[in-house]
């Protein structure tokens, strides 16, 4: 889970906001960009962290918290049955209904593929309903 790892060198603000370097599987990385609210919530964590120490979620034996670790943490801060993969579903979900970019959306996961990041976006019948409406032939 790559949320475990994040440090505050990660953070990195533009002329256009907030993004985090995030360090991903097989050391490939990718930026992300952040909304004031999760920036937000960011900086309230940051709170309980002594400034000497250079992670997010750093573990009282030094170093940063395991995966999993973090993992029940957003578990028990989130009404329901939130984890941080549900939460990564409906984060792809949610941006590609709004972009309907697959593409980007793939770019924001990390995902190498985009049949993986297909995997990730849930679509409603609507949608297919829609496409199918605008794909038709009049004749």
């Amino acid at each position: 889970m790559e949320i475990a790892v994040v440090q505050r060198d990660d953070f990195m603000k533009d002329l256009f906001g907030w993004s985090l370097h995030v360090h991903g599987k097989g050391r490939k990385s990718r930026v992300v960009p952040l909304t004031e609210s999760v920036m937000s919530a960011v900086s309230r964590q940051w709170l309980d962290v002594p400034a000497f120490c250079p992670w997010l979620f750093p573990s009282s034996r030094g170093g940063h918290l395991q995966p999993i670790r973090v993992g029940e943490l957003v578990n028990e801060a989130l009404p329901g049955a939130w984890t941080t993969h549900t939460l990564r579903h409906r984060f792809a979900t949610r941006a590609y209904q709004g972009s309907k970019d697959l593409l980007m959306v793939q770019k924001l996961l990390g995902h190498e593929k985009p049949e993986t990041t297909a995997m990730y976006v849930g679509m409603d019948t609507s949608e297919s309903r829609a496409v199918v409406e605008l794909a038709r032939l009049k004749l």
